[in-house]
């Protein structure tokens, strides 16, 4: 991009990107015939042939901003950002990179799977193939060959959460090839080695050299948004006994805990004392670990806006979309005026945000003001209410600073993960102030 332009910068989406390809390919064009005087053929000329869609803007500067708020209310620990599904639908490669470029507190990052972790390594020059571990944390079990390979290859850590993968993995000799994390169940009741083990893992250990010893060793916590609940209390309890078991047969192991709700527990959790880092997630993109926590310095990353293309005013008796599920009542004395939003459930849009008959229904931020959908949401299009001086070209932002994302996950009858993480591959992604 020509450093004198004040275009935004296109973000890579996971999967195809049309975008960038018309880009390329218009360029060509352009070469082909000639480049008008005055034109600049690094400049990106696809923003006008798109600009009806969806736009997904996420900031840069926000989310390191929110790195460096949560490494405040955890001082000393460091920072194992979670980045799995594609950064909780942010763009992974584009958050690892800002992160990296942004902080000095960086531990690792997390990722669901060995393949995300093998695009992230690929695509970050910064990581480097060994500098920065990936932490896997799962999909590495049942435990083979094939992927201890596929962790040498690709600099990746395996999180290890059954008996039978530890055994097969020092018999392999994989300790000496691969770092990894033994995982532990306190009491989620997922993943992890139980904590009935501890002996016997502490046997194992104590016969290995110390730099086969794991690299950390960790828990879950199932709701550490009640700090004060008997579950947590037990968790807390069990993993201070793991900690005080098998920190003397792996001193160089890094523990840790912590979720972005319990960073927010920190003090009532004890996680300073607990931890040598912590795992944000949900937080580290601005959004709260539960609705209506405190902000405590944190702001929405991600922006996901609709272009009105159309509007109408509906008088009474007249309906809006499929099913004519919305209709003005025939008592109205005054019409309904409607913009018709270029984003609908296959761009990532819940169906259920609809409104019709008397509910709610979700919100949009359009002319100034929270406004409510009206009728069902469909393939490609919505539908919300407007005020007059709402025209066409103007845009309406559905998850972002003005729409608390609690409020409109609670109105699809889901939660923010499912939110952002639903934003489909064509809409589009830029990034944003």
């Amino acid at each position: 991009m020509n450093k004198s332009s004040s275009r935004p910068r296109e973000t890579k989406a996971a999967g195809f990107d049309p975008h960038a390809l018309l880009e390329k390919r218009l360029r060509e064009r352009r070469k082909q015939e000639g480049i008008p005087d005055g034109v600049d053929p690094s400049e990106p000329i696809s923003s006008e042939v798109f600009s009806a869609r969806a736009l997904c803007e996420v900031s840069a500067s926000r989310l390191v901003a929110n790195a460096r708020a949560i490494s405040e209310l955890v001082p000393g620990r460091a920072l194992l950002p979670m980045v799995k599904a594609n950064a909780y639908g942010h763009g992974a490669s584009w958050a690892v990179t800002q992160l990296l470029g942004g902080l000095d507190s960086i531990y690792a990052f997390g990722v669901a799977s060995l393949e995300e972790g093998a695009e992230l390594r690929e695509e970050v020059p910064l990581l480097g193939r060994r500098r920065i571990p990936i932490v896997a944390f799962s999909g590495t079990g049942p435990f083979t060959s094939e992927k201890g390979a596929y962790c040498e290859h690709f600099g990746l850590t395996p999180v290890l959460y059954t008996e039978e993968d530890f055994r097969r993995f020092l018999k392999e000799g994989w300790a000496a090839r691969v770092q990894y994390h033994l995982k532990f169940n306190t009491g989620m009741n997922r993943l992890g080695l139980p904590v009935e083990s501890i002996q016997r893992v502490r046997s194992e250990l104590s016969k290995l050299d110390p730099e086969q010893r794991p690299q950390g060793v960790l828990s879950h916590l199932a709701m550490a948004e009640a700090a004060d609940s008997a579950l947590t209390r037990k968790q807390v309890e069990k993993f201070t006994q793991i900690r005080r078991e098998l920190e003397p047969v792996s001193p160089a192991s890094q523990f840790h805990l912590a979720n972005s709700s319990a960073i927010w527990n920190a003090q009532e959790l004890g996680i300073s004392e607990l931890t040598d880092l912590v795992r944000p997630g949900l937080a580290l993109y601005g959004v709260t670990p539960w609705g209506g926590a405190p902000m405590r310095g944190i702001s929405p990353v991600l922006r996901l806006s609709a272009e009105v293309v159309q509007v109408h005013t509906l008088k009474a008796g007249e309906s809006v979309g499929y099913g004519a599920q919305f209709k003005v009542p025939g008592s109205a004395q005054k019409p309904v005026r409607v913009a018709i939003l270029n984003c609908g459930y296959a761009d990532g849009l819940p169906r259920l945000l609809k409104g019709v008959g008397g509910a709610t229904g979700g919100q949009a931020w359009l002319g100034g003001r929270a406004v409510r959908f009206l009728g069902v949401i469909s393939m490609d299009m919505s539908a919300v209410e407007c005020g007059d001086s709402v025209r066409p070209g103007d845009r309406a932002e559905l998850l972002g600073p003005q729409i608390d994302p609690w409020t409109q996950a609670q109105a699809a009858q889901t939660i923010p993960y499912e939110l952002l993480t639903s934003i489909t591959a064509r809409v589009r992604r830029r990034e944003g102030p």
